[in-house]
């Protein structure tokens, strides 16, 4: 990065309040939530590992020539004292991405939400402290404990066949949880990665024309040697883009954005009410039938996130 791009990258992150950073990561969660469902629904036609491949090829694509248009081809260079955290940032994108959609395809999208928020708080609790050596108040580890809980109760609604989605079996639940707790803690982990390239000077464009490097040839030998790279009809081909554009693209960069203005917790708490709006979406897919144990569980974690941001509010 030249210093025309950190200078105006320090510029924007100075002029901007805490709550622009909120701003950014609520727009993020209507949109990721929204696309969800409607990548769930998608997901029954369309492998998970076809659908990585071409959503984050596609994504690299347009934000490096943005990158490159912008600030010069000098900003693909990789500096050594950030290839640490950008390592990190690619293999926690490949392992929470994939774990995202493979749940996805396995079980209720409100649960795949609730157990990838619900272990942010508590992962970052850990990170924080190991990775940035920061000390963290004491209702944080509150609202962290209470967010596992409902998520644990997510857990057990889905293995208990009580959840929305009453096709899946015993076997089909057990990955889909497995992959969304994999995608959950790799979550938190991405943020502390991203919040570590932000101290150093990347802004949001830079973080994603580079945060996928790992991801797109993993997804594309899992694809090939799978599945397969193609798409069956043209009207498979929008419904891709759409969730291309609407539900990977934009959100991921409006989530930079805000982590970069945020501090971590802050960033994890907020993530935390996805389940909801995942929940209340979800209604317009008739493959998802009503669940009280999934709705509780869905509560737990959203009363938990309230309690985190109002006292973090309070303690400001």
């Amino acid at each position: 990065m030249n210093v025309v791009e950190n200078g105006s990258t320090n510029r924007a992150l100075a002029g901007a309040s805490p709550t622009s950073g909120t701003a950014y990561v609520v727009a993020f969660i209507l949109m990721s939530n929204a696309n969800a469902v409607f990548s769930g629904r998608l997901l029954q036609s369309l492998h998970p590992f076809t659908f990585l491949f071409w959503s984050f090829f596609a994504t690299s694509i347009v934000f490096m020539s943005r990158l490159v248009f912008i600030t010069g081809a000098g900003a693909m260079t990789i500096k050594r004292a950030d290839a640490g955290a950008l390592f990190t940032l690619n293999v926690t994108s490949a392992l929470s991405w994939t774990g995202y959609f493979v749940a996805l395809r396995c079980i209720e999208p409100a649960i795949v939400t609730a157990i990838v928020c619900g272990f942010g708080p508590s992962s970052v609790i850990v990170l924080e402290r190991v990775v940035r050596q920061k000390k963290l108040p004491n209702y944080t580890y509150v609202a962290a404990v209470g967010t596992l809980f409902g998520t644990a109760l997510l857990i057990w609604a889905s293995m208990a066949g009580l959840s929305g989605i009453k096709t899946t079996n015993s076997y089909e639940s057990l990955i889909g949880l497995t992959s969304a707790t994999v995608g959950g803690i790799s979550q938190a982990m991405t943020v502390i990665a991203i919040k570590q390239l932000g101290d150093k000077g990347w802004n949001a464009t830079r973080i994603m024309a580079h945060r996928f490097h790992l991801l797109i040839p993993i997804a594309a030998i899992l694809a090939i040697s799978g599945p397969g790279l193609s798409v069956a009809s043209f009207d498979q081909l929008n419904h891709l883009a759409i969730a291309m554009i609407f539900g990977v693209a934009l959100p991921l960069w409006l989530l930079q954005r805000g982590i970069l203005l945020s501090n971590p917790f802050t960033v994890s708490v907020l993530l935390a009410l996805g389940p909801v709006l995942t929940y209340v979406v979800q209604g317009f897919d008739d493959r998802i039938a009503w669940s009280m144990p999934s709705a509780l569980g869905c509560l737990v974690v959203v009363l938990f996130t309230i309690y985190g941001t109002v006292s973090k509010s309070i303690s400001h």
